[in-house]
């Protein structure tokens, strides 16, 4: 029985790993995705005559809302699967 029990638990474990990965991958991926993002909000500023220091500003703020919303909606569905767990 204790046997079964180890092996259940190293099964869990196994899963939340490769979960975790990829997690990982998922948010990698879509900080990439930002970054492109936020190159195209520089250039589009710039093309329309923003100087460059305020195009700079504009895309660093597109990036840190965009990574502070996912950081959050992150830190939300973890909340979320802890309250279920319970």
């Amino acid at each position: 029985m204790t046997e079964k029990y180890e092996d259940a638990n190293t099964i869990i474990s196994d899963l939340e790993s490769q979960m975790a990965l990829v997690n990982l991958i998922k948010r990698g991926e879509y900080a990439a995705g930002i970054a492109a993002l936020s190159g195209d909000v520089l250039k589009s500023a710039l093309a329309a005559g923003v100087p460059y220091a305020m195009a700079e500003e504009m895309a660093g703020d597109f990036w840190k809302a965009e990574m502070l919303a996912d950081t959050v909606a992150g830190l939300l569905r973890n909340v979320e699967l802890e309250e279920d767990d319970e």
